[in-house]
């Protein structure tokens, strides 16, 4: 079973093997600063991220030292050079793929995994695994922390998290870790263990890292009943003995064998209406990708489900992976249903959930990816990175060697709290209405006598919102998000004004 990470990444290596053109770092000077003449063009057109003013200012200072320094034709340091100016973009999606053609850096052929309390080998090749369940302490004697910080503008993404899951690849390549300082051979690497052992491993191809699997919790094998779902990317069985329905999704895109996504709903849809499940965990921790289009039925059906738009009845299993289509799903159903996020912050901004291309430089053919879109699901002014859990779960080396799942244990400890009161009679009737948010019209709606916030998408986004309102305290009245809140004020004769909504840190006037 791949991890999605190398999913990810054979998917770069199959689109750049697309590209006729040779890389070639053996160019002259002159032609070398037209690809970066060529690449800050395509920059400036393409990536949305680039007109961030912090974005711009950082990518700019870099370009100006790039375009007034000698190139030369060490590829690696050609190839460090532009992740380093994409880095500037704070945007995963911007990168020179490493495994391109003409480049095809060699990786160690260990699969390690950065857990809550360090960094663990889970799988090894066949001449190396008696290191497998070793933590992993300092790599070419630097410890694990020195060379993540030193390696932090070759990890392009959103957020630190998805720095640190990337880091379990691209922290393990001989060649990077040679450039940056910690290490003398770009073959081979010396790790030492917590135990005191260390072992000097040579480097290898991606394909053979591709072979390996970290085996985390529920991913593509069910725990359970131990069935293999390997290539599918979604999943759906009853937890043994009760009514909750576990469903795990990897990628909104109709599996290559058996039922389309779209007969995957009508099945959950079945379960749903015939009353077999009252429950639902929504397994979205491995993955990313897809069709975002094809989520709106899907959140819709949990939306308008009284069984299983409830408190405590919708679980949404989120790590530092959820990233893509995964991640506008966990948004859209936070800001339209009951849902509640278990795990870890994720790999990307609730906003900066991007389509991506691929250019070719004109005179090195080096192929380099770019976002050129993306899909907010959020105010434009939100600039998180991650979308926040509402419970965290520290996973830990010990509960992957027990074969736990920390995520379900969450889920099935967690005690639903009582919402607050609700809305008093004469506020509710004063606050029904259409009000305008930054340009966009929201509404008050009565229905069945509570009251819901609500809000719908626009061309080219998945913001949308659908959120029961109550009364928190005099001037406040609560949603089902968390940090989400309106404001009113009351005057002498108690006439009421909606004043501003509090939406996670921001706050937005109310017209």
């Amino acid at each position: 079973m791949k991890s999605k990470i190398l999913t990810v990444l054979y998917g770069v290596i199959m689109s750049c093997s697309g590209s006729s053109q040779e890389v070639n770092f053996q160019i002259d000077e002159q032609s070398w600063q037209e690809d970066f003449q060529f690449l800050k063009k395509k920059v400036e057109k393409t990536v949305p991220s680039y007109h961030f003013p912090e974005n711009k200012k950082a990518f700019d200072e870099i370009y100006e030292v790039i375009s007034t320094s000698q190139i030369g034709n060490n590829k690696l340091e050609i190839v460090y050079g532009i992740q380093k100016l994409l880095n500037t973009l704070n945007d995963e999606g911007c990168n020179v793929p490493l495994f391109q053609n003409g480049i095809a850096l060699e990786v160690l052929p260990i699969k390690p995994y950065w857990f809550n309390d360090g960094l663990f080998i889970l799988d090894a090749a066949e001449n190396y695994k008696d290191i497998i369940g070793q933590q992993i302490v300092k790599i070419n004697n630097a410890t694990v922390d020195e060379v993540f910080n030193e390696l932090k503008p070759l990890l392009n993404a959103d957020n630190e998290y998805y720095k640190k899951y990337l880091f379990q690849v691209y922290g393990l390549m001989p060649s990077v870790l040679n450039l940056v300082g910690f290490g003398k051979s770009n073959s081979e690497v010396t790790l030492q263990f917590a135990s005191g052992n260390t072992k000097q491993i040579k480097g290898s191809t991606i394909n053979d890292y591709l072979q390996l699997s970290r085996g985390l919790p529920n991913d593509e094998v069910f725990s359970f009943t131990k069935k293999d779902y390997k290539g599918k990317n979604y999943w759906s069985e009853m937890l043994p003995n009760t009514k909750t329905l576990f469903v795990q999704m990897q990628r909104i895109a109709n599996n290559e064998e058996g039922i389309s996504f779209s007969n995957f709903v009508n099945h959950i849809e079945s379960f749903i209406k015939s009353n077999k499940t009252d429950k639902i965990i929504l397994d979205l921790r491995y993955g990313g990708g897809g069709n975002g289009f094809k989520l709106k039925r899907f959140t819709d059906l949990l939306r308008d489900s009284n069984t299983i738009n409830k408190k405590g009845n919708l679980f949404v299993l989120t790590s530092k992976a959820t990233r893509g289509t995964l991640l506008e799903l966990a948004s859209i159903l936070k800001l339209n249903t009951k849902a509640i996020l278990i795990g870890e912050p994720t790999a990307e901004g609730v906003n900066t959930v991007g389509d991506t291309k691929y250019i070719t430089l004109p005179n090195s053919g080096i192929r380099v990816s770019l976002t050129h879109t993306f899909w907010p699901t959020s105010w434009e002014k939100d600039i998180s990175t991650f979308l926040s859990p509402d419970v965290s779960v520290e996973y830990n080396y010990s509960d992957k060697a027990k074969e736990q799942d920390p995520w379900l244990d969450v889920v099935y400890n967690y005690e639903v709290k009582e919402p607050y009161q609700s809305i008093p009679f004469e506020l509710k009737n004063q606050l029904i209405g259409t009000y305008k948010i930054e340009g966009r019209k929201v509404s008050i709606e009565n229905t069945n006598g509570r009251l819901f916030l609500t809000m719908n998408r626009k061309m080219k986004s998945f913001f949308e919102i659908y959120t029961e309102l109550y009364y928190q305290s005099e001037g406040i009245i609560s949603t089902d998000i968390d940090g989400v809140a309106l404001a009113y004020t009351k005057n002498s004769s108690n006439k009421i004004e909606l004043e501003s909504l509090k939406w996670k840190g921001l706050n937005l006037n109310i017209d």
